[in-house]
């Protein structure tokens, strides 16, 4: 009795395990993580270009130089780093403030007057935007310039936003990298062509575990970050492209962690 029931236990004991669970939650893991990833890189983007189709420098002209406006207009284009030099007449910028805020200038202005003044609208390059001292500085030895206004905040926010876009994208490529190279490591172990597209048919359970993980988690994703929509009108779902790579990245684990579980047992 008590030999069968060693016998029955040492059959439990080696018994492999299947582990389609553990390439699911992996797969899982690790798609969530590209998912939120890629989510804040695509909302970042969004934010960058909002700020910047809204983020203007207001050079104000000097009404009491000689400088014609075509001769001002020229030297602030030609200044380092300007992208765009529109040259907004005060008429119609009074026009413009007529149309966002009528009542405001009917009640305020007397009809015939105009306190406007000539300006600029100038547009930046992305990479000034970090140092917008430099900019103004030129700006200001320009003749013909009374006055420059803009939003330092904002262009801080620009700055920040490219910036975090960019470490997003980043970390995703070396993480990517890092997979692949773990992956290729892992299926070249040991193995021929011929054996890993033959172990592609053995194994396809665990090819599926993952990329089931993989689909899991932009689901969760989506579910987690849609009431988003509801917080802020600036929401981006990344290209569903995306979320195919996902997929296909988790298969592509959950087979990888089969070869190396072979090749260990």
């Amino acid at each position: 009795m008590n030999e069968h029931k060693h016998l029955q236990d040492a059959g439990h004991a080696h018994r492999p395990r299947k582990g389609y669970r553990v390439a699911f939650l992996l797969a899982f893991s690790a798609g969530l993580l590209a998912e939120m990833l890629l989510f804040m890189h695509a909302q970042m983007r969004e934010i960058a270009v909002l700020l910047k189709e809204d983020f203007r420098i207001i050079v104000v002209r000097d009404e009491k130089s000689k400088e014609s406006a075509e001769a001002v207009g020229a030297a602030l284009a030609g200044v380092k780093g300007t992208a765009q030099a529109v040259f907004v007449s005060r008429q119609d910028r009074l026009a413009r403030l007529r149309t966002e805020e009528p009542e405001l200038v009917a009640s305020v202005l007397p009809p015939g007057s105009n306190p406007m003044p000539d300006t600029w609208e100038i547009i930046i390059g992305e990479d000034f935007l970090g140092d917008m001292n430099a900019w103004t500085e030129a700006a200001w030895r320009v003749p013909g310039v009374a006055d420059i206004k803009y939003k330092p905040l904002e262009a801080y926010a620009i700055m920040h936003a490219v910036f975090y876009g960019h470490l997003i994208t980043l970390s995703l490529a070396l993480a990517f990298l890092a997979f692949m190279i773990m992956a290729a490591m892992a299926l070249t172990h040991s193995h021929t062509p011929a054996s890993l597209a033959a172990s592609l048919g053995a194994d396809r359970n665990w090819f599926i575990a993952g990329a089931g993980g993989g689909a899991a988690s932009a689901l969760a994703a989506y579910a987690v970050v849609y009431p988003v929509k509801y917080l802020s009108p600036v929401w981006v779902w990344p290209n569903p492209l995306w979320q195919a790579a996902v997929a296909a990245s988790g298969a592509l684990l959950g087979w990888a962690l089969c070869q190396w579980k072979n090749d260990r047992y």
